[in-house]
């Protein structure tokens, strides 16, 4: 959240810094989750499952839709609540109630 919405994080390394977070998780997740993340990438495989015989894993493919709702929820307002009042941090509309 910090280097992607806050006033003060230098411009053009977010896009780096989000990748390199993305890749450490697929390299600690990759051997539990086939490094599916993203729920885009895991509904294409599980729908060639479906047409072509597979195995049928619908039942878990709400986790990935529902963890990544709730977890950019979460960071945002922990990550709201951590730089409030902080100097370090300035919060972008309408998080900044200054």
């Amino acid at each position: 959240m910090g280097v992607a919405v806050d006033k003060k994080a230098e411009p053009g390394f977010a896009g780096l810094s989000i990748g390199m977070t993305v890749a450490a998780v697929i390299v600690v997740l990759g051997a539990f989750t086939g490094a599916s993340i993203n729920p885009a990438r895991t509904f294409g495989p599980y729908l060639m499952d479906t047409l072509l015989g597979g195995a049928n894993l619908w039942a878990f493919f709400p986790i990935y839709l529902i963890g990544s709702i709730v977890g950019g929820i979460l960071a945002a307002l922990v990550y709201n609540f951590i730089a409030k009042g902080n100097d370090a941090c300035a919060l972008p509309q309408p998080f900044n109630e200054d």
